[in-house]
């Protein structure tokens, strides 16, 4: 049976969009093997969109590119960036003017492909969330509200496709990462504010508040805006213990 011309123009519209924000893995590589086989399969679909748009397989090759995406990098905080960017990127995605029949058809095929595109880069983003080493109970809560807003705005989009499935499978998703990061954040150090009255070294700092000056570059990180490691703000940021 010969695919429409509408479904294989839309679904390589979006691929089209989709994939080069997948092309490789952010961050450090973790796994060489991993990033050269999702790579490759990266490739085939964007090589032929329209061979892929026949493909029974899609869905599954998308969800094997998303995986091997997160899982091949060293780096889980630049992947949920990496995801992000492309939940903004079919959210940009203008599906086709619906000005005759075949314009709609196609427009509800773009439509779909944007959802499930979504979906999968929130389901990684949600499995990249429990890869970061929490450091704080605010960034607990600062992932928490982030893969919040994420799911919700996924939920919203698989109910108005009345892809039931899929709204049950994120509220899950959206159950366990609320819960992973509140089990995690909940033991955790607060960021508090401290004072000094002259701007001292990030070593002596971190003896004078820790009395460990190996904890230098934890209050770098946490004052990154302040570049310069002899001389830390007289204000800043740390943790409370």
């Amino acid at each position: 049976m010969t695919t429409p011309d509408y479904i294989l123009e839309g679904v390589a519209a979006v691929l089209a969009v989709v994939l080069p924000l997948l092309a490789r893995t952010p961050g450090a590589i973790a796994d060489e093997a991993l990033y050269a086989g999702y790579r490759r399969r990266l490739r085939t679909l964007a090589d032929d969109p329209r061979a892929a748009a026949r493909s029974a397989t899609l869905a599954q090759d998308l969800a094997e590119i998303v995986d091997g995406y997160r899982a091949a990098s060293a780096e889980p905080m630049a992947v949920i960036a990496g995801f992000e960017a492309v939940v903004v990127a079919v959210r940009a995605f203008q599906p086709a003017a619906a000005i005759n029949a075949v314009r709609a058809r196609r427009r509800q095929v773009e439509m779909r492909a944007c959802t499930l595109v979504e979906c999968l880069a929130v389901a990684g983003a949600v499995r990249a969330v429990a890869e970061v080493a929490i450091e704080s109970y605010e960034q607990a809560e600062q992932f928490r509200a982030r893969m919040r807003r994420l799911i919700d705005l996924a939920i919203e989009r698989a109910a108005d496709a009345q892809e039931t499935l899929l709204v049950r499978a994120l509220r899950d998703a959206g159950g366990w990462v609320a819960r992973d990061l509140i089990e995690r954040g909940r033991p955790l150090a607060r960021i508090v504010t401290y004072t000094t009255p002259v701007p001292l070294p990030a070593v002596a700092l971190a003896h004078r508040l820790y009395q460990d000056a190996g904890r230098a570059a934890e209050l770098m990180a946490q004052n990154s805006a302040w570049d310069h490691p002899a001389f830390m703000p007289m204000i800043g940021r740390a943790l409370s213990r």
